[in-house]
């Protein structure tokens, strides 16, 4: 199964690579960007990713950006120490841009956005509860876990030249995003048990609740961040 998995996986990513580079063919005013995603590397809210993708200007101020990450490592929240599903994870996005600002030097240039995304993660983790809700039985349960997430948001975002053909992108927007959860080999019964959660909220404990309960659900959403550039 895991094999079966990996293989389509594998065709989801590939096939989105030969879309995204395949556009250059339509590109008439082509001066591809490529952009990498600095943040992302320490992305510990969702899994840590190698980002980056390409921007093709279609028209003047229209342009199609498409994105692709790939999961490098462990989240320091994957703290589980028996392995039931290998952790690995991808993310892609599609952006639609029109530019409502230009300058002929392209020193700064002001657009707006709406794109796509779909994400998708495996990982162990482990967790710990009380049994039958009773606080004097204390249990740990360790767990594979294999999230998928699907969204779009609208964008707001501008370009400043930093240095010859290099330049940074910083964007902000808002959206909505539909989270699928299953796991494997979980113990914990969320309408039987109850989960140890830390006084304080924390990144850590937000996803143990979530993953715990296989919470699916269509939830609102909030993205920023800033891309390095470099136009080819």
């Amino acid at each position: 199964m895991s094999c079966m998995l990996y293989e389509t996986d594998m065709k989801t990513i590939l096939f989105f690579l030969f879309f995204t580079f395949s556009l250059s063919g339509f590109a008439q005013n082509a001066k591809p960007q490529i952009e990498f995603c600095p943040l992302c590397l320490v992305d510990e809210f969702s899994f840590p990713t190698i980002q980056g993708g390409i921007e093709f200007y279609l028209t003047e101020k229209l342009s199609l950006y498409n994105e692709i990450g790939i999961k490098y490592r462990k989240g320091y929240y994957e703290t589980s120490d028996t392995s039931f599903i290998s952790s690995k994870g991808f993310k892609i996005k599609s952006e639609l841009r029109y530019y409502i600002s230009t300058t002929k030097e392209h020193s700064k240039n002001t657009y707006i956005a709406l794109n796509g995304f779909y994400n998708k993660d495996t990982h162990n983790t482990e967790i710990g509860y009380y049994y039958q809700s009773d606080s004097l039985k204390s249990r740990y349960d360790n767990f594979g876990v294999k999230k998928s997430v699907i969204g779009t948001n609208l964008l707001i975002g501008f370009k400043k030249t930093i240095w010859n053909k290099f330049s940074f992108d910083a964007y902000a927007g808002i959206g909505v995003r539909f989270v699928g959860i299953s796991t494997v080999n979980k113990e914990f019964d969320k309408n039987r048990d109850k989960l140890q959660q830390p006084m304080d909220v924390t990144i850590v404990g937000i996803r143990d609740k979530v993953d715990a309960n296989e919470k699916a659900n269509n939830i609102g959403n909030i993205t920023l961040g800033i891309r390095l550039c470099y136009e080819l």
